[in-house]
């Protein structure tokens, strides 16, 4: 698809930390951000950005939008087959950033709020209009802020981000407390956008959910970026293999014998197990054991089994918080950090 390409390249941000001394209470020095990365949006694509908790992934987003100033690395954009760097404030212009948690409180309308902010963002009444039927809030135009669902401010908030007719759009932790239903008319409200050719770059926790919707990932960790591309280009990249998906009717049998993960929920009445890519063979002896298998699939790997490998944490800790010095860079990266 033709259209504006965005690169970054070796993009670095690192907060302050306070770091004092007993002559310099007020040194500081550098903390947890985004390191050297290099990363490219193509138009009319989805990037899904993963990572655990403090990876990193907001930092970077903040950077991408121009909230945050691009300390190191530089940020470039191709357009008809012109390029060019692109400072902060140019970033603002052509970017549109929706932030994780916005507060639309009181008793102002939804429609006033948004004329409110297209005021300040240059866009006309009528650019207004449109994006309140884009986001399927046309109905709601006069509603007060405080009487809207979650998923109804998430589309305000999208609307928001829109105002300007961004080229490129960054999402963070856009489906957080939607439901279900919600969620899914999220997700086609931005197929179409990408089908308008706009490029995103959505952040989610809710990585089973990104597989479905993202053309490319692109895994974080202490503020580096460790691999990108498509599912299988990650999967050949870190020589992972399929696993093997095991399901059966009853009880979970005695499997000890084996080295296996429970899947859970099963359906009703049914268990169901994975077995890593040495399992590939075990099939014969469940057979002389005498247990009934009812499917035996290979499993190419997922998100979490990429961020696993990736990171070298387990299932349980990719969900977890991370302390603010695991948010540190590695060794590798240089700096003060060990």
């Amino acid at each position: 698809m033709e259209g504006d390409l965005l690169r970054l390249e070796k993009v670095t941000f690192r907060h302050r930390m306070s770091d004092p001394s007993r002559l310099k209470p007020w040194r500081t020095r550098p903390g947890p951000g985004v390191h050297s990365i290099t990363l490219s949006l193509r138009p009319g694509e989805i990037l899904g950005l993963v990572g655990p908790n403090g990876a990193g992934k907001t930092t970077l987003l903040r950077t991408i939008a121009g909230v945050l100033p691009i300390q190191n690395g530089k940020i470039m954009l191709s357009s008809n087959a012109k390029k060019a760097q692109v400072d902060s404030d140019s970033l603002r212009s052509i970017v549109g950033h929706m932030p994780e948690q916005v507060r639309w409180q009181g008793r102002q309308s939804v429609e006033d709020a948004l004329l409110e902010l297209a005021e300040m963002r240059g866009a006309s009444a009528k650019r207004v209009d449109g994006l309140l039927r884009l986001v399927g809030l046309s109905q709601r135009a006069t509603a007060h802020l405080s009487d809207l669902s979650q998923g109804m401010r998430q589309r305000l908030t999208l609307a928001a981000a829109l105002l300007g007719s961004p080229k490129f759009l960054l999402l963070d932790e856009p489906l957080n407390g939607l439901d279900p239903v919600a969620a899914t008319a999220f997700v086609q409200l931005l197929h179409e956008l990408k089908s308008k050719g706009v490029s995103i770059i959505i952040s989610s926790h809710q990585v089973e959910g990104l597989e479905a919707i993202t053309d490319r990932i692109a895994l974080m960790h202490r503020g580096q970026l460790l691999a990108h591309g498509t599912l299988a280009e990650i999967a050949d990249s870190l020589e992972l293999q399929p696993s093997i998906m095991v399901a059966g009717p009853g009880e979970l049998p005695d499997l000890s014998w084996c080295e296996h993960r429970v899947e859970s929920p099963s359906p009703q009445d049914t268990w169901a197990i994975r077995l890593d890519h040495s399992g590939v063979d075990l099939l014969p002896k469940f057979i002389e054991r005498g247990i009934e298998v009812h499917s035996w699939n290979p499993k190419s790997p997922g998100i979490v089994e990429l961020l696993c490998a990736a990171t070298g944490m387990n299932i349980e800790e990719v969900g977890l918080e991370i302390t603010s010095t695991a948010m540190l860079p590695h060794k590798s990266v240089g700096g003060e950090e060990e």
